[in-house]
């Protein structure tokens, strides 16, 4: 096995800058609600004296633009449970360090990435991406990784380390306040002048778990993988859901576009870990005194792509007139559906085609609205004006009964238009030449509107091409019913 850890220091803060691309000087406050403390500051704040720890009220006095955000854990949690659904896309197995970060198993999928080295590089791209950093760590084992990424993001040089049997060595030089231990128990410890996790490995078993307990012990021996430390999987949902706030307020839509493209590649990172897509999501918007507005975009075959997703949302907010002031974002999918990726070639095919049509739709749908654009589809009916309907161009699958085999003009005229004739030749800009026929149809009788006829195709002098019939009686009249194109 293969773990890679991914240690992601001062979340609180990484959550609020990810909605500004140039954070100012922000700082999370926690503690009590009469005298709130700094519990994280960002760089911009630290340039200006604040640092944690100290009264938010001090910290206001050194930085007159700061902005403070208050903790909330809530956020945190569902922030590592979306980039959890992210990270699905690149291994099947991974856990959730609560508060602070990620474990993935992926010693089965290296092969498939091209090796540790790429996958590393994809995941801390896309981190960046998401508006998230993290140091990574590498190691056989869950918790030796924990511990190199926890080393790292502290500033200490750690190496990866593949092989169980280097691990020893690899951890000699870690602090034991990596480890998540009692402060009474640490403190112990460095009274005895036992300082890394090496020195604490070298200690007498038996009088160790004597004096600190078998549950100490256990820990170091899954560290060095001499025990074993099963992991409890994450299961990504059925439905995908996000939000960023952003702490102050915004007038201009198109400023809620960066935002908004952080969530959707949260959105196709978990569409990806599904092998799915959506037909359809909504854009939420939360405003100032608690209004709120949804926006539902839709497509018309399953996707997945962030830059369709944004260029469709983009069409959608250029229309939009904000009613108040916008606080957070957010998105919203609750419908997957299969998906099968299409791999373009250098001749198009028939479905690259299709996609292209699909993607012509949806621009048109997003800019004309949902109940401007119609697709036909064929209706299992063999009278004429019965075997087609309109529909929304975006609505569901696609479906549609076969389409006759035989020649179907595509305009047909909402009212067959009766024709004249000389000695029974039916006349339509000039006498009219039978090219095919008859083809019968006899169909309604169930329904109170039958139909009994003999449909032609023909040809006038101008070369023009038309559809007519005429009923099953003699003498009956001729008919217009369409004209092929």
């Amino acid at each position: 096995m293969l773990w890679i850890a991914l240690f992601m220091p001062e979340l609180p803060l990484q959550l609020a800058e990810r909605a500004q691309p140039t954070p100012t000087a922000c700082v999370i406050a926690d503690g009590p609600a009469l005298r709130p403390l700094v519990h994280c500051a960002n760089a911009a704040a630290r340039t200006e004296g604040v640092n944690a720890g100290m009264p938010v009220a001090a910290a206001r006095a050194l930085a007159s633009q700061l902005i403070v955000l208050q903790r909330d854990e809530n956020a945190e949690t569902q922030a590592l449970h979306n980039i959890a659904c992210w990270a699905c896309q690149f291994t099947p197995s991974v856990c959730v360090q609560p508060a602070q970060g990620l474990l993935l198993e992926v010693g089965s999928t290296l092969l498939m990435h091209g090796g540790l080295s790429r996958l590393l590089v994809r995941i801390g791209k896309g981190l960046v991406e998401l508006g998230y950093h993290a140091s990574p760590g590498i190691a056989p084992t869950p918790l030796a990784a924990w511990l190199l990424a926890k080393a790292r993001a502290l500033g200490m040089r750690t190496r990866t380390c593949r092989e169980t049997q280097l691990l020893p060595e690899r951890l000699a030089t870690l602090p034991l306040a990596l480890l998540d231990w009692r402060t009474d128990t640490l403190q112990t410890l460095q009274g005895l002048g036992i300082n890394t996790i090496g020195q604490c490995l070298r200690l007498p078993r038996d009088g160790f778990i004597k004096r600190f307990g078998a549950e100490r012990r256990l820990d170091l021996d899954k560290s060095i993988g001499s025990a074993a430390d099963p992991r409890h999987w994450f299961t990504p949902p059925d439905t995908f859901a996000n939000r960023i706030e952003f702490g102050f307020e915004l007038n201009d839509t198109t400023m809620l576009l960066f935002p908004l493209k952080r969530l959707l590649r949260e959105l196709e990172g978990f569409l990806r870990a599904r092998s799915a897509g959506v037909q359809q999501w909504q854009l939420l918007l939360d405003h100032m005194n608690h209004g709120h507005s949804c926006i539902v975009i839709s497509v018309a075959a399953p996707e997945r792509s962030l830059e369709r997703f944004l260029l469709l949302a983009r069409e959608k907010l250029a229309q939009l007139q904000l009613s108040a002031p916008v606080l957070a974002l957010g998105i919203a999918a609750d419908k997957l559906q299969e998906f099968s990726e299409h791999t373009q070639g250098l001749v198009p095919d028939t479905q690259s085609r299709a996609i292209g049509w699909n993607h012509l739709i949806d621009r048109l749908v997003t800019r004309l609205g949902n109940h401007k654009v119609y697709r036909l589809r064929a209706v299992d009916d063999h009278r004429p004006e019965r075997a087609w309907q309109s529909r929304v161009a975006t609505a569901g699958k696609q479906t549609s009964a076969a389409m006759p085999a035989l020649p179907r003009p595509l305009w047909l005229l909402r009212t067959p238009r009766s024709l004249l004739c000389d000695n029974d030749t039916p006349l339509y800009q000039g006498r009219l030449q039978l090219m095919a026929g008859p083809e019968r149809i006899e169909s309604g009788w169930w329904d109170g509107e039958p139909a009994r006829r003999d449909y032609y195709v023909a040809r006038n002098p101008h070369g023009e091409t038309v559809w007519i019939y005429r009923e099953h009686q003699r003498h009956s009249r001729w008919y217009l019913h369409g004209v092929f194109a």
